[in-house]
């Protein structure tokens, strides 16, 4: 059995990492790199938590993150397919 700490720090890598395959299904590069940005920094400011209210926190708001970005891909991936899309630059 895997202590709390353990457990965390694994839950914590596999979002990160599922963050960052995520980024690679947006649509574009910008929206690829905005996404890597905010993944390491969120995590990095996030790497000297010790409080287990504020781990899991942190945790729950990467778990919603991540529902987001895969939402957010599949929505404009299908919408930049969409031949009737047009940008406004």
């Amino acid at each position: 059995v895997m202590s709390p700490t353990a457990a965390t720090r694994t839950k914590a890598l596999s979002l990160y990492r599922k963050l960052l395959r995520g980024a690679m299904k947006m649509p574009t590069p910008n929206r690829q790199n905005f996404v890597v940005r905010k993944t390491r920094v969120e995590f990095k400011a996030n790497v000297g938590l010790t409080d287990p209210d504020a781990i899991n926190n942190a945790i729950r708001l990467a778990d919603t993150n991540l529902d987001t970005v895969l939402v957010q891909a599949e929505h404009l991936t299908k919408l930049m397919k969409d031949p009737n899309y047009q940008v406004d630059i």
